[in-house]
């Protein structure tokens, strides 16, 4: 059977379980009345973001399942890889359970009797021990639920059916998450439907071989590192086009170095560059065993609307790092997904206005950009909060030598500067009085992604959505339209977009690598790009794949330039 297959199988089931057990705990087809209170807290916020009960019901059933899958996946990669004892797979030695359940029942003789020797106390056991080291474990993880025990049994037999060998592959979370959402996909394409901001990511799913991922990665943050330290014996290591023979670049220290990826998905990109950093830092003279922690606190950045995604790609890089270092304890991930929630503008504006020295040019930017941040969910890292404020600075720029010209520019800049810990503070106070658990969870990843999408970037890698401006739904189209039109028009495709998004992420001396179709470099539709990329750009590589690009990645799968 095809991993696939068993994919489809296991998220089957996990689902017929979810939908069991919550209707018996009061989440009924058409009524969630009888549902505790943490039940109507989720279905409640879900509800203010779908607009019915029955798309809610359905996210929420959809989210417990992912999660879980993702819970019990990943522990089968972890025992793969002998980072954890064996706790999922049964041994004929261990009684026909794993060895780490043998241990628990050790630890906990009275359970032995329970069904199954209490299977579902033991995994939430196991969940919990993995809590401190990542957020996908915890009790307060928004969708922490196990099923009962007898559908467990089932979920984690048919885990086990897949080989022991797949588990092993340093990409299998990947592979896991584009066979889980197969089908969903398949229906989509075949719905012909507009594409909005909710199927920007499902249907641009596209899984980016390693060998792509390392010539992208190697020609980008391997040529910036060469560019600092030409004499480095990485020169030898890897294929880097160009290499310089002398330095042309400032240097830095290894965790000066800032890698970004405004689409990651499954996380591609940031688990190759993962591994050159690590390279980098070894160059550096640093101890191994602090090398995964520094990458993961200092290097690697991400965002995604896609909160699967972030799940699949925190994981892989949680687990690159414990093969590297079992001991390492990770504070922070810079990898978020944007699919927060912020109150509308009236229910903090007294916050920001009370300050009596804002103009009114600065309150009517403070409330843009508040409204833009609500509406991160939808949009994720093509957000340009950036560059409201840089188009505020740019009209008093032209006041300069009037009589308080420069008065005003110290002003905005104060403002600017002031600007984003006042925004969280607001965020802070809003949440904590509300004294509700999911928004408080959701609106503590705002944070995070305000300081990714505000900061600046040495190096910034994509293989981005491609949907033509033809296909986009009305919303989506609408919101393209209002940031990518002009000055420039980079609206005619996401991918576009994305090009403009990765110009403005990196520094004035940043590399941008990207896989693109061909469009861009003949249609007339996107003249302004070429012009742009002409005028303010330096083409260091190009490469064109060929006629054959069809079936270069996968069968089907369209991928024309880098």
């Amino acid at each position: 059977m095809k991993l696939e297959q068993h994919v489809e199988g296991i998220k089957n089931k996990i689902l017929s379980a979810f939908t069991k057990q919550l209707s018996s705990e009061g989440l009924k087809e058409k009524d969630y009345s009888g549902a505790n209170e943490r039940l109507k807290s989720l279905i409640e916020n879900l509800i203010g973001e779908t607009a019915s009960y029955e798309k809610a019901r359905l996210k929420l059933l959809d989210e417990f399942t992912f999660t879980l899958f993702n819970r019990i996946a990943a522990i089968k990669v972890m025992e793969a890889k002998t980072l954890i004892p064996e706790t999922i797979i049964p041994r004929a030695n261990n009684g026909d359970r794993s060895f780490a359940h043998k241990l628990w029942l050790e630890q906990n003789p009275h359970k032995r009797n329970l069904p199954f020797e209490a299977l579902d106390e033991f995994i939430t056991a196991q969940f919990r021990s993995l809590a401190n080291e990542i957020n996908l474990f915890s009790e307060d993880y928004l969708y922490d639920k196990i099923p009962n025990v007898f559908d467990l049994k089932e979920i984690i037999d048919l885990f086990n059916l897949i080989e022991e060998t797949e588990w092993k592959s340093d990409d299998i979370m990947g592979w896991l998450y584009e066979s889980y959402n197969k089908t969903e996909l398949s229906e989509f394409k075949e719905s012909k439907a507009k594409i909005e901001y909710d199927k920007v990511s499902l249907s641009s799913q596209v899984y980016t071989p390693k060998w792509v991922v390392k010539f992208l990665v190697d020609n980008s943050l391997g040529k910036l590192y060469l560019e600092m330290y030409p004499d480095s014996a990485l020169k030898e290591k890897y294929l880097i086009a160009n290499a310089p023979k002398t330095r042309t670049r400032e240097p830095k220290k290894p965790e000066e170095i800032k890698l970004i990826d405004p689409a990651p998905g499954s996380g591609n990109f940031l688990l190759y560059a993962f591994d050159f950093f690590f390279d980098i830092y070894l160059d550096q003279g640093y101890d191994e065993d602090d090398i995964p922690k520094l990458i993961i606190e200092n290097n690697l950045y991400g965002i995604d609307i896609d909160d699967r995604a972030i799940q699949i790609c925190q994981l892989g890089l949680y687990i690159k790092a414990k093969e590297k270092n079992r001991s390492i304890k990770i504070e922070k991930f810079n990898i978020v997904s944007s699919d927060f929630y912020l109150p509308e503008y009236d229910n903090v504006k007294n916050v920001f206005e009370a300050d009596q020295s804002l103009d009114s040019g600065s309150v009517k930017l403070i409330k843009n950009v508040w409204e833009d941040l609500r509406f991160a969910y939808k949009f994720g890292s093509l957000l340009s909060i950036e560059e409201k404020f840089n188009n505020q600075f740019d009209k008093l720029l032209k006041t300069k030598d009037t009589l308080f010209g420069d008065v005003h520019i110290e002003e905005f800049s104060n403002f600017r500067n002031e600007f984003f810990p006042r925004l969280k503070s607001v965020v802070a106070k809003y949440s904590n009085g509300k004294g509700n658990k999911f928004l408080k969870s959701k609106t503590i990843d705002s944070f995070s992604f305000l300081e990714i999408i505000s900061a600046k970037y040495d190096v910034a890698v994509a293989n981005p959505p491609y949907t033509d401006s033809s296909d986009f739904g009305a919303e989506l189209k609408k919101f393209i339209d209002a940031n990518y039109k002009t000055p420039y028009k980079f609206h005619s495709n996401l991918y576009s977009c994305f090009i403009k998004k990765c110009i403005d992420l990196v520094d004035e001396n940043g590399k941008i690598v990207m896989i693109h179709p061909h469009t861009f470099m003949f249609i007339k539709s996107f003249e302004d790009i070429r012009k742009y990329i002409l005028e303010k750009l330096h083409i260091n590589i190009f490469v064109d794949y060929g006629l054959d690009r069809v079936n270069l990645f996968f069968p089907g799968i369209l991928v024309e330039a880098v």
